[in-house]
């Protein structure tokens, strides 16, 4: 009768211990690749580049005698889908391979990396790192070159592992660098991730970028300005971001001896990722 009624009491406590214990309702942020999987990633990139000289007449008239076209405004737009696929768990590794189904470039015309599969794998479920084109290469495509730019296309999705609640946010903190006249520019990007909503495992992420530039040699002839903004969506049952959109800007005034020198980029990026299993 004794060790029933310790029985009893034990559980009663128990009971309350785990009523009284608050629930974690934060959502676990952790972006990982999964085996046996097929990710089918749409990008499109765009960007477009204003150059511009300002003086006195004098110079412009210089300017002009020696063919410099002013402005000179350069726009480019690429779109690309991409196939991932995924196999078992090897040791801490899966291996990948990526085929690139479709890619445009300049008027919509086909990009010479279309029709190309890549060999790569995933540690630990991090973003995938490729080591070799398997078939569809060009003669004149530098290997090591392609596969640089294309685990930059899955930069985006290298974000640290967060627990975060409606309203909490995060940074990310990186450095571009703009060669100058005897110079150059350094400029300190934060991207911060806020988490507006979760309902139904999908969390809406609301993006801003602030960017503070400096130049190596400060004699007051530099000024710069640039901002980000846009949205993440990411799967919680799935670890993967399904959507990356980013619009930003950039404007850099530059005094030269007989001119300003501006620069004004725009971009925008917007990725989409759909999964589903082989």
């Amino acid at each position: 009768m004794k060790n029933l009624i310790r029985i009893i009491i034990l559980l009663f406590v128990f009971s309350c211990t785990n009523q009284n214990q608050p629930k974690d309702d934060r959502l676990n942020f952790n972006v990982k690749i999964k085996p046996e999987q097929i990710y089918t990633v749409t990008t499109n990139n765009s960007y477009s580049t204003e150059v511009r000289y300002e003086g006195k007449e004098k110079a412009m008239n210089k300017l002009r005698s020696m063919g410099v076209k002013n402005p000179n405004i350069l726009s480019r737009s690429s779109q690309t889908t991409m196939l991932l696929k995924t196999e078992k768990v090897l040791d801490n590794y899966i291996p990948v391979r990526l085929e690139i189904v479709k890619s445009s470039g300049i008027d919509g015309q086909t990009d010479i990396s279309q029709g190309l599969v890549v060999n790569g794998e995933s540690t630990g479920g991090n973003m995938p790192e490729f080591s070799s084109i398997v078939s569809g290469k060009s003669p004149v495509m530098d290997e090591k070159l392609f596969l640089q730019s294309l685990q930059g296309s899955f930069s985006r999705l290298n974000l640290p592992e967060k627990r975060l609640k409606p309203g909490e946010e995060f940074t990310i903190e990186s450095t571009i660098t703009i060669p100058m006249e005897k110079s150059h520019v350094e400029i300190a990007v934060a991207t911060i991730y806020k988490l507006k909503s979760v309902e139904d495992d999908i969390a809406n992420f609301e993006i801003s970028q602030n960017y503070q530039m400096s130049q190596l040699r400060m004699d007051n002839s530099f000024a710069g300005v640039g901002e980000g903004s846009g949205k993440l969506i990411y799967n919680a049952a799935n670890n993967m971001v399904t959507l990356f959109e980013m619009k930003s800007r950039l404007e850099i005034n530059k005094k030269l001896e007989n001119f300003l020198f501006v620069l004004k980029t725009k971009s925008e990026f917007l990725q989409k990722i759909e999964i589903s299993k082989k």
